[in-house]
């Protein structure tokens, strides 16, 4: 169960947000971005289109993109969602899915990783294409990891914002 209350591990209080829980750490941000990678990399590079980003980073963001990881990005995106969603008025799948976040990641960045294994073996040889392969599983080694092994992680993930208040309903005397 969340706790809706001041929680008992101390942590400063620039850690907390207006409703008294504990903030979701940067780098937990960085990981839900790398892990749905194959969702949020071409948004970003038609961003960089439209603001005009040299060509050649553009091309380099295609060389990393794989359709191999849509899977395991589109996973990881329901985590995006449920961080940018974590609102006292949030509904009750986005909560149901905040609790259950560490094991959403994990099983995002252990698939990831099984598919980047599989088309490294299947590939047989070593090239450019497997080299980035190698590094995003490395990636998603260390990501699953600190998901998995972070107590300020593990904290988070136990707290959302309390839902408001229902407003108090006066009823006629009679």
């Amino acid at each position: 169960m969340m706790r809706h209350s001041h929680p008992a591990h101390t942590y400063p209080p620039s850690h907390y947000d207006d409703q008294m829980c504990l903030k979701p750490p940067l780098l937990l941000w960085v990981a839900v971005f790398y892990l749905s990678r194959a969702i949020t990399l071409p948004v970003a590079m038609a961003l960089g289109h439209f603001a005009g980003v040299d060509e050649k980073a553009i091309t380099l963001f295609r060389g990393v993109w794989s359709a191999n990881g849509l899977i395991p990005s589109s996973i990881a995106a329901v985590m995006l969602y449920a961080l940018m969603r974590r609102v006292p008025t949030a509904s009750r799948t986005v909560r149901w899915i905040w609790a259950h976040g560490r094991m959403v990641l994990s099983v995002s960045a252990v698939l990831d990783i099984a598919l980047l294994l599989v088309a490294l073996i299947r590939q047989g040889e070593i090239n450019d294409q497997s080299i980035w392969s190698l590094i995003a599983a490395v990636g998603d080694l260390y990501f699953l990891i600190y998901i998995v092994a972070a107590r300020r992680v593990r904290h988070a993930f136990l707290e959302f914002p309390p839902p408001p208040d229902p407003p108090n309903r006066v009823t006629p005397a009679g």
